[in-house]
């Protein structure tokens, strides 16, 4: 069967440096920085181009990975072509708060030359993120994770397997459920 890997969160979660951390050397990582940089796209393009690419590796059954804030349901088409084609489906979800501490690691990417996301979008994606996490797309994932990545080590709050999950922090666990009830 084949296998998508997807690294999910707000803005700021560290959801890049997580995958780049444990994605295998050739494995297909999707990634709309990377192609706007690479390509030299617009924001809007390099999004529509990785969708482009999801859609063509479903198609296609290959192994890949990619990463989203999941703030909006525009994926839920892909998620159903993930079922249809009996992908394995594995999230991570990375959550960090306070809502400053991913505006300050936004603040700190764009000194280095990395790309802004307006505080207004960040706190809005934050909530929505975590809602349509737990509320509609972790029913699609063979396994998921919730991984607390506040500091330099992140660490696992919530694994899920087929319908199931156990909780390892339930404070942690309690702090992510009140960013869903807000969203």
């Amino acid at each position: 069967m084949p296998k998508v890997l997807i690294f999910a969160g707000a803005n700021g979660s560290g959801k890049t440096t997580f995958a780049k951390s444990i994605i295998e050397p050739g494995f297909i990582f999707i990634n709309a920085d990377d192609i706007k940089k690479d390509k030299k796209l617009s924001y809007i393009d390099a999004g529509k181009e990785s969708l482009r690419l999801i859609s063509k590796s479903i198609a296609e059954n290959k192994d890949f990975s990619f990463e989203t804030t999941m703030s909006g349901i525009g994926l839920s088409k892909r998620f159903e072509s993930l079922k249809k084609e009996k992908y394995t489906v594995i999230i991570f979800y990375l959550f960090a708060y306070p809502i400053e501490l991913l505006i300050e690691r936004i603040r700190e990417r764009v000194a280095k030359g990395g790309h802004m996301v307006a505080n207004e979008d960040v706190i809005r994606r934050y909530y929505r993120s975590a809602y349509n996490f737990w509320n509609k797309y972790r029913f699609y994932a063979s396994k998921w994770s919730i991984i607390n990545n506040n500091q330099l080590e992140s660490e696992t709050i919530a694994v899920g397997i087929n319908g199931s999950f156990n909780l390892i922090n339930e404070s942690e666990f309690d702090i992510f459920k009140e960013a869903v009830n807000h969203g």
